[in-house]
């Protein structure tokens, strides 16, 4: 690899597999997922769910949007502004990590 050290220049916050799973999901639906349709599509438990968006709301990289659908309460998560630019920058540094190790395996 030209510079093994790119890889400490990847974002923590979103190296972590959950929270690498709900951006991707996130960025794929820009108008947004529910918690449900979060929970059933990434097969994760609610309180792991909420930990992981938490920390990228915390962020700055995920909006948290409560409403009432049919009278019912729903929460809507959609990425911010923020979130959708550092989080390509992030795959971008990642496909380059792994490009250069392609080269040598």
């Amino acid at each position: 690899m030209d510079d093994p050290t790119k890889i400490f220049a990847l974002s923590k916050i979103f190296h972590e597999p959950a929270r690498l799973a709900i951006m991707t999901l996130l960025s794929a639906r820009p108008e947004g997922v529910d918690f449900n349709g979060m929970r059933n599509t990434l097969k994760m438990t609610k309180g792991n769910l909420v930990v992981h968006v938490s920390k990228l709301e915390e962020a700055g990289y995920v909006e948290v949007l409560k409403e009432f659908l049919d009278r019912q309460p729903r929460t809507l998560y959609r990425t911010t502004a923020l979130g959708r630019e550092d989080f390509s920058i992030y795959l971008r540094r990642l496909e380059d990590i792994i490009s250069q190790a392609r080269k040598y395996a």
